[in-house]
This record gives C-alpha cells, sequence and structure tokens, in this order.
C-alpha cells in the first residue's frame, strides 16, 4: 500500500502492543458501538493490559533501546500531565470524607439532607465519597481507561505501525457504512443508516472523522511516485518519461481507485444516516479537505495548476451537491429544539456543583433535580453537550482541561503545517487533525465521545495528530543548535582602519 512509510526499525517488543491496539480498534469500533457489559469488561481489561506494559518501570529498558527515527517519542512532560490529571481527577472524587464536610461542599446540603432523614439518627463523623454516586464514577473511570490506551500506546507505536492502524479505522469505517446502506435499502424497520450504532448521529460522528482522513491519504496517493520517506529531499527536479508513466501505472490507478471508493462509501454512509449535524460536518471536513489539499497533490502538487483547479472544481461541486441534500434529506430531530432547554438545565446545575462538580457518570441522576417541566415523563440521559456534561461532572477542572486541551491542538498545527514537500505521513496527520477539529464541534451538540467506540476513534485520531518521532527532536535540536551557534558567531569588523581614512591623493 502506497501509505506504507518504513523509516526506522520499529520499539522492540511493539509488535505485541501493535496487535492489542489493533485488536482494541477492531473490537471497540465494530463490536462495542454500545455500552453492552460483557464488550466493556473486555475493552477494560485488554487497556489495562496496554497501560501496565507500556507505563511500569519494567518496560522502560524497551524505551531506552529504541533510539529510532520511525519510533514514538516518549510523552512530553506537559501532555503526561494532562494525561495524569485526566485519569486522576475521577479517582479524587471517589475519596471519602466526613458525613459533616460533604454537606458542605457545593451541591451537596439537598442530597445530605435526604440521606439523614433516610438514616435516621445519622451523624455527622460517617465517611462518603466526594462524588454523589461512587459506583457511576468508579465505571465512568473504567470507561475512560480503553480511549488512555488507545492513545498512549499509539503514541509510542513507529509510524508504518500507526498508518496501519489508520487503514484498519478505515476500513472498519467503511464496513459501518456499508451495513448502514444496506439497513436502508432494506425492508428492515430503519429510516436511516445505524450501522452497529443505537444512534444515527453516533455512526456519522465516526464516518464524519473517517472522511477527512481517507481524503488526506486519496491526496496523497494521487500522481505519487517517490517512496513516502523520500519526499521533500531534493525539491522539485525534471522528470524522466519513465516517472511519468510510473504515475499512471496500474497499481498507483488501483491504490487511488480504492481509496476514492472508500471516501465514495463513507460519504454516501454519512448522508444516510441523515444526520443533520453530520452532513453539515461532512461539508466542513470536504471544504478544509479541499483547501488543504488541493494544491498538494502527490504531495509535490505533482499535476501543477491544473491539478488544483481540478481538485478544487470536485471539491466544490461536492459540496454544491450536498447542499440539497442537506436540506430535503437529512433528518429532522423532533428532539433538537428542546436540547436548548436541557442545555439550560445543565447549566443550572453547573451552577449549584461548581466548581467542585457533581462526580463523573452522575449526569442522569443530578438532572433528575432539574428537569424541564416541558418534558414529562422522559429522562434525560446526556446534555447532548460533552463540554456542559464534563463541567456539571468534574466542575472547574474540566473547564482547565478543555483550555489545555485547545493549547495544545493548536500548536500541534503548527508543527504539522511546514513549507516545501508532503510527505504521506503529514497528508494522515494533517486529515486527523480535521477530523479531530469536526469531532470537536460536533460534541456541542451532542454526545459521541460518550460513545465507547467513537472514544477510542477519537483517540486513534488524536493519536496521529499528535505523534511526534525522535527524528523529528533531531531536526529540531539541530536546527536551534544551529541558530544558537550563528548568534554566538563573532560578527566581521566593517569599520575602515585609520589608515584609510585619508585621501592620499588630497591636497
Amino acid at each position: 500500500m502506497v501509505v506504507k512509510e518504513s523509516d526506522g526499525a520499529a520499539v522492540p517488543g511493539a509488535a505485541m502492543l501493535f496487535a492489542l491496539a489493533a485488536l482494541m480498534v477492531f473490537a471497540a469500533l465494530f463490536l462495542g458501538a454500545s455500552r453492552r457489559p460483557l464488550p466493556m469488561m473486555i475493552a477494560e481489561l485488554v487497556a489495562l493490559a496496554l497501560l501496565v506494559s507500556v507505563l511500569l518501570p519494567w518496560r522502560a529498558p524497551m524505551h531506552r533501546a529504541a533510539p529510532v527515527s520511525g519510533a514514538g517519542r516518549p510523552l512530553s512532560r506537559p501532555l503526561q500531565s494532562f494525561l495524569i490529571l485526566l485519569s486522576l481527577v475521577p479517582l479524587i472524587q471517589l475519596l471519602p470524607v466526613t458525613m459533616g464536610l460533604w454537606a458542605e461542599l457545593p451541591g451537596r446540603a439537598f442530597y445530605a439532607e435526604s440521606i439523614r432523614l433516610a438514616n435516621g439518627n445519622s451523624s455527622g463523623l460517617d465517611w462518603r465519597a466526594i462524588s454523589l454516586i461512587p459506583s457511576a464514577t468508579e465505571a465512568a473511570w473504567l470507561a475512560l481507561l480503553p480511549p488512555l490506551a488507545v492513545f498512549v500506546v499509539a503514541l509510542r507505536l513507529d509510524r508504518e505501525r500507526l498508518l496501519i492502524l489508520v487503514l484498519v479505522f478505515l476500513g472498519i469505517a467503511t464496513l459501518q457504512a456499508l451495513l448502514g446502506l444496506a439497513q436502508y435499502g432494506s425492508a428492515a424497520q430503519t429510516d436511516s443508516a445505524l450501522g452497529t450504532y443505537l444512534n444515527r448521529n453516533h455512526l456519522a460522528g465516526l464516518l464524519e472523522m473517517a472522511l477527512p482522513v481517507s481524503l488526506a491519504l486519496l491526496a496523497a496517493t494521487v500522481g505519487h511516485t517517490r517512496p513516502p520517506h523520500a519526499a521533500g529531499r531534493h525539491g522539485r527536479r525534471k522528470r524522466t518519461f519513465r516517472q511519468w508513466v510510473a504515475r499512471f501505472s496500474v497499481t498507483r490507478i488501483n491504490q487511488a481507485a480504492a481509496l476514492g471508493a472508500v471516501s465514495l462509501a463513507i460519504l454516501l454512509g454519512l448522508i444516510f444516516t441523515r444526520s443533520r449535524a453530520g452532513v453539515t460536518l461532512a461539508m466542513v471536513g470536504i471544504l478544509l479537505s479541499t483547501l488543504m489539499f488541493s494544491y498538494r497533490l502527490g504531495g509535490r502538487n505533482t499535476y501543477g495548476l491544473i491539478g488544483t483547479f481540478t481538485a478544487v472544481g470536485v471539491g466544490t461541486a461536492s459540496l454544491i451537491g450536498l447542499v440539497p441534500v442537506w436540506s430535503r434529506f437529512t433528518y429532522t430531530d423532533p428532539f433538537e429544539d428542546g436540547r436548548w432547554k436541557i442545555f439550560d438545565a445543565t447549566v443550572r446545575a453547573i451552577g449549584e456543583f461548581f466548581p467542585l462538580g457533581s462526580g463523573a457518570g452522575t449526569f442522569v441522576e443530578v438532572l433528575r433535580r432539574f428537569h424541564p417541566a416541558s418534558f414529562p415523563g422522559v429522562t434525560i440521559n446526556r446534555a447532548h453537550n460533552d463540554y456542559l456534561e464534563w463541567l456539571l461532572e468534574f466542575g472547574l477542572i474540566a473547564g482547565v482541561l478543555i483550555l489545555v486541551w485547545l493549547l495544545f491542538y493548536v500548536r500541534q498545527w503548527g508543527r504539522v503545517w511546514k513549507r516545501g514537500d508532503w510527505t504521506i505521513w503529514r497528508f494522515a496527520q494533517a486529515g486527523a487533525g480535521i477530523a479531530l477539529l469536526l469531532m470537536m464541534l460536533h460534541t456541542l451538540v451532542d454526545y459521541n465521545l460518550r460513545t465507547p467506540a467513537n472514544a477510542v476513534a477519537t483517540a486513534l485520531v488524536a493519536a496521529v495528530f499528535f505523534h511526534r518521532t525522535r527524528s523529528d527532536e533531531g531536526r529540531r535540536d539541530r536546527k536551534q543548535r544551529a541558530s544558537a551557534a550563528g548568534a554566538a558567531a563573532p560578527q566581521p569588523d566593517y569599520r575602515i582602519p585609520p589608515e584609510n581614512q585619508s585621501n592620499p591623493f588630497g591636497a
């Protein structure tokens, strides 16, 4: 496959990590789209094994023995701190405090009075976890392990194996799209594509992440005639007749056709989910992909100005064709107008429990107290905005983590977006960056990241976007040393010496 990027030997022992990570991605995306107990338990156990194998000290010799260019570098200190804090917040909410202190915490007084009435003569010296519902917080922490494990392990893999994981991701997304199309075209009692999901919006969330990644690899494949690791080394050179023929070889055409078919299947599956947010974000993804990749086809814009105009024309035509689909075909959710009332109820609950939060996994029970009167007899299980739900459950620390994540995201774009030739790896990273943006936008109006499959897919895409190798670090260090040496070098003295300042031919 053309996306193979072999730039060094892999980390010793990484084959087992890769196999477990691939199993996790497959199980989560194809078998574990819902929160069924057995798939969740298996995914959590595999995630725990992955995290232990990567993080325990006895793995350190393996990491130190991998100074190769293709292997992922160890996590940076800021990213380590972010992940540690993210994983510890639910555990901190399980710490016990006395009942008297617990009743003084924000939002707990109402529940403390009910507990006293239920327990009769309960004293304030009893102990209770900070979270309103400790069992729900434990389940939320366990559900965090699979995406966390996929992210950490994928960052440690070499680029070749990580690109294979990307192909696995695209293959599963294509199968989900084809299954959804078959469901829509069959006599089944469904008016939209679902795949193995229970919610059309969550299938749309998976496909909207896969679409820019497939378009990025398609743009990298079209007209690419050099090995990925050689791209960008020699600049533009005059092509021989043999190179022009190689550009149109059967293998290249088959690769481009395969990726084109994958992109088309994913787009059709997304359309037939009839998700208004999904189709809207697909249009945004196509627009961003067109703007980013149209003048980089094959890494060096192999087809020149004609290729750029053709890519822009195809992208514009796709957007124009999706406009009537968006207005006539997408699914109008009767619950959509009520989301603003849910948002309002969630914001009131946030104010009640701020800054500590109510505890991970406690949203359903907490919102019963703030339930909108216009929704009688309905259980509101999600805020339909993950950011608001995180602020309710985690409080101020959730806001800090969200802001830090956005800073990481913007900073990484500065590393990905570079001048010169683009290797296929950089195409994949840019496509992953667009996919992350689409998911961050979608989660404003839905709860995709609460679905295990989409949480794992997001973690994989994030690992591709944030992946950095030792060779990347080496290039940066060399640039820093060169700039420091240039600054330290003595500046030449251009002053005219005194003996040459007088005119010997003067009077």
